[in-house]
């Protein structure tokens, strides 16, 4: 809920929190199971908001990561015949753009 997402974003502004937080929401975006696809679009879902109303460190800590969230544009998992990685490859390629448009952010 926005309520939580607003919470976490507020964490990142404490220094003994960020960390903890960060780490994280990392070690979801990096989860090596396809599978859990849903963990690591709630993990960008987190990100995402965390960009735009956390700390300044959240912008800085996630373009030190770019690297994951370039690897999740390759991200694919298949349920059937349904595409469940789609979310993951859309929103991954949104908050790399995102973040390399500093006026964006500011704005956002």
């Amino acid at each position: 809920s926005s309520t939580v997402l607003n919470q976490v974003a507020r964490d990142t502004y404490d220094y003994d929190k960020f960390p903890i937080v960060t780490g994280i929401m990392w070690e979801a975006l990096e989860t090596q199971r396809p599978s859990a696809w849903r963990v690591v679009f709630k993990g960008l879902t987190l990100l995402e908001h965390l960009i735009k109303n956390g700390s300044e460190r959240c912008v800085d800590d996630a373009r030190n990561h770019s690297h994951t969230l370039r690897a999740l544009h390759r991200f694919n998992y298949y349920e059937g015949t349904i595409d469940r990685g789609v979310g993951v490859r859309e929103k991954s390629k949104q908050l790399v753009e995102i973040l390399g448009d500093d006026e964006r952010i500011r704005e956002e």
